[in-house]
This record gives structure tokens, C-alpha cells and sequence, in this order.
């Protein structure tokens, strides 16, 4: 099984990290449906045993999706991610013991070995502490959404700012234009209705600014500053002299 993609968390998105979420989420009911039915099946259910069986099959299959990152999912994809699974925390050697020791189970019962109570216990002890580390991992891909979610926050917030920069300077430039074209008195008229034009332009594009900047407040985004950019201070009773 592939341990590690090369997918960086900039190059995932957000409807693909929810994807994770809600198949690490199901993980937690599957390693459960796995244990009771097996669990039933151990005192003589032959129903519990197949849907003990296709909850593993869906179960090992996910998990190998989540890991490797086969079809359109992304694998794993950050450095928290791969200490998670693969680090000190070493979830995939857990989570593939268990589903070994379930087919063991499982193999045990249907065969009608006399060991598959006893396999059946040992699916038992690892059930709570499975689950806590499936909850672990699910939390995770929640905190991988959490910093995404921020990271595009962060640069829409910037890409206002520096709109907000060039629409502060285009203003100031047109503002020196129309003092230009006062000077220059009937010559200058065909240039002052350029500027008009110009300035109605800027306006609009403050307008859209100023709506995407509000739509990050409500967003609890940073907030921007209304500070111009260092070294582009322009003096508009200057620039024409």
C-alpha cells in the first residue's frame, strides 16, 4: 500500500476534504457493525457473519482509498496526516491488524474452527481503542479542512487588499489627470471626459471591493488595512507640475 502522495494541502480542495471526512466518519460505524456482528455471529447468527463480512470488505477498501489516495481522492496528503498514519501514532499498522484479526475472526467462524470464539474475543478488546483512533483521524482531516477553509480566506483577503491599493492609486492618478485638463482649459477637454470615465471605473471597482471585503468580515476573515502600499505615496497636486 502506498504511504505517502505527493498531493500538497494547496492542491486539495475543500469538497474532496469533506469527501475524507465523511468516509473516515463511516469508519468508526463500520469497525463497530464489524465487532457486534461478529460478535453474533460467534453465538450461532449466520446472518450476522455476512453482513460482518461486507462491512470488513467496505471497511478494508476505505481505508486503502483514504491511505493511497486511489480515484479521485487525494491520499495522504499533509505532514500531520502522515504522522498520523504512518508516524509515532502509526494508525494504518492499527487499523490493518484489525482487519487482519477480523479475517481471522470471520475465517474461523465460517469454517466452524473451535479457535473462533477465541479470535472472536481478541476482535472484541481491540473494538474501543479502534475507535478512538478512528475518531482521532477524522478530527484531523476536520483540522486539515479548518486550515484550508483559513489559507483561502487569508488569500482572497489579501487579493482585496492589493485591489484596494491599485484602486486607491488609479484614483489618485485620476484626479491628477483632471487637474491636468483644467489647466490645459479647451485643449484639455476631450481628455477631462477620459478621466470622467475613468473616475466612474474606479468607483465601480471600489464598490466590488468593498463588497468582498464585507463578505470577510461576516466570514470573521482578517481585516484589511487601509494603509497604501510602502514607497507609493503619490502627491496629486504634484504629479503634473
Amino acid at each position: 500500500m502506498k504511504q505517502w502522495t505527493h498531493s500538497s494541502r494547496e492542491e486539495v480542495s475543500a469538497q474532496t476534504i469533506g469527501q475524507l471526512i465523511n468516509l473516515s466518519g463511516r469508519q468508526r460505524m463500520l469497525s463497530q457493525r464489524i465487532v457486534l456482528h461478529v460478535l453474533l455471529a460467534s453465538y450461532g447468527d449466520g446472518a450476522a457473519l455476512m453482513v460482518a463480512k461486507d462491512c470488513l470488505s467496505t471497511f478494508a477498501q476505505t481505508h486503502a482509498d483514504l491511505v493511497s489516495g486511489d480515484g479521485p481522492l487525494t491520499g495522504v496528503f499533509s505532514e500531520a496526516l502522515r504522522q498520523l498514519y504512518f508516524g509515532a501514532r502509526n494508525a494504518d499498522e492499527s487499523i490493518q491488524r484489525f482487519i487482519a484479526q477480523a479475517n481471522q475472526a470471520v475465517s474461523c467462524l465460517e469454517s466452524g474452527m473451535t479457535d473462533g470464539r477465541e479470535k472472536t474475543d481478541a476482535l472484541v478488546v481491540q473494538g474501543t481503542p479502534l475507535l478512538e483512533l478512528l475518531q482521532e483521524i477524522t478530527l484531523a482531516y476536520q483540522q486539515e479542512m479548518r486550515s484550508i477553509e483559513t489559507a483561502s480566506l487569508k488569500r482572497q483577503s489579501d487579493i482585496a487588499e492589493r485591489l484596494g491599493n491599485i484602486s486607491m492609486q488609479a484614483n489618485i492618478v485620476a484626479l491628477n489627470a483632471r487637474i491636468a485638463a483644467a489647466r490645459a482649459g479647451q485643449f484639455g477637454r476631450e481628455f477631462a471626459v477620459i478621466t470622467t470615465v475613468l473616475a466612474d471605473i474606479m468607483k465601480e471597482m471600489d464598490q466590488l471591493i468593498h463588497s468582498v471585503v464585507n463578505a470577510h468580515s461576516d466570514n470573521e476573515a482578517p481585516p484589511r488595512s487601509s494603509a497604501p502600499l510602502p514607497g507609493r505615496h503619490i502627491r496629486a497636486d504634484h504629479a503634473f507640475q
